[in-house]
């Protein structure tokens, strides 16, 4: 456990029973008092194949690991606005830009604005030589889980557009945007990307879920596209009813690939199998949609989900299944 002079300190602890079955050790006083712990507050465990555990105090984000990072405009030679959602989703808390000239108004103006577009983000300092960006949202507090289920909220609801359309209903106000999808997009890489924690356990996982996030993003801007092309041609009433069949059932597919990746089910996994093929089937029994422009983007939005699919299917060999044994031993 590192202390303040960066060395080890290494006691012995003796385990305790409490009750008729927990077990428990005294926290050193050190630790204790070096991070300011008291009762109530979270202690971050992290357990390790070599049988070791690490103990990491949450408030140390806020009292010694401030992820700061300070770039010169005049070496950089590049657009700075563009790089400020990469530093927020690698976990920076305060980005400075310096320049020994004075930096042009249009580019204050523009890294305002890219600020505004990303959650807990804010442009504390802008002078002529300097911009400081801040931000204060803490990324750990708002699960992975939560933000996925944030980002298929927001696409089913553009689903559901073109479902009531073709179907002759009445459009709900959902109040969404393309903009909605990008912030939460960037709250999900800044909580799996820039981690102060690093978790080796679920680094693996942590990919696939911004694999996936990626993936979705993509679906979003598709089924836009789809929107636009069902409310702008002449379908018959038969291919409406095919474009509410198919989106409804990409929109129970989506469900299959967000909770797949969140709660690993082999039965998921199956039943997204499974839509797709009905999905697929269905659109091959309209004929007079053959090589249209609808047709197309449908199929690149089944392979879109085919993809994110497969990436939540890996996670089934994240887990303890009772059907996998795992063998690390090096042959010799």
């Amino acid at each position: 456990m590192e202390d303040v002079d960066n060395s080890k300190d290494i006691e012995t602890r003796k385990v305790q029973k409490l009750g008729s079955s927990s077990l428990f050790i005294v926290l050193p006083k050190k630790w204790i008092n070096r991070w300011s712990i008291k009762p109530g507050d979270k202690i971050l465990i992290e357990v390790s194949d070599d049988g070791s555990l690490k103990l990491l105090a949450e408030k140390t984000r806020l009292l010694s690991n401030r992820k700061s990072i300070q770039i010169d405009v005049d070496l950089f030679k590049q657009p700075i606005p563009g790089i400020i959602p990469c530093l927020y989703s690698l976990g920076y808390d305060e980005i400075v830009f310096i320049s020994k000239k004075s930096i042009i108004q249009k580019d204050i103006e523009d890294i305002i604005t890219v600020t505004k577009q990303m959650v807990g983000a804010e442009v504390t300092e802008a002078s002529e030589n300097k911009i400081k960006v801040e931000c204060l949202l803490d990324a750990e507090k708002v699960g992975v889980e939560s933000l996925l289920r944030r980002m298929l909220n927001i696409i089913s609801k553009k689903i559901d557009d073109i479902v009531s359309y073709a179907s002759s209903e009445e459009r709900k106000n959902n109040g969404i945007s393309t903009e909605d999808l990008r912030k939460v997009y960037l709250m999900l890489l800044r909580h799996t990307m820039g981690s102060r924690y690093n978790m080796t356990k679920n680094m693996s996982r942590n990919f696939l879920v911004v694999e996936n996030a990626t993936l979705l993003l993509n679906v979003s801007k598709i089924i836009d596209e789809i929107f636009t092309l069902v409310t702008s041609s002449k379908l018959s009433e038969v291919e409406l009813s095919m474009v509410s069949s198919v989106m409804q059932r990409i929109n129970d597919l989506l469900d299959e690939v967000v909770m797949t990746i969140l709660f690993p089910s082999i039965k998921r996994v199956s039943n997204g199998l499974g839509l797709i093929s009905q999905i697929k089937n269905t659109i091959s029994s309209i004929s007079s949609l053959q090589n249209s422009a609808l047709l197309v983007y449908i199929q690149v939005l089944i392979s879109n989900l085919e993809m994110a699919l497969d990436n939540s299917s890996c996670t089934l060999f994240l887990e303890d299944m009772p059907w996998i044994e795992r063998n690390f031993n090096s042959i010799k």
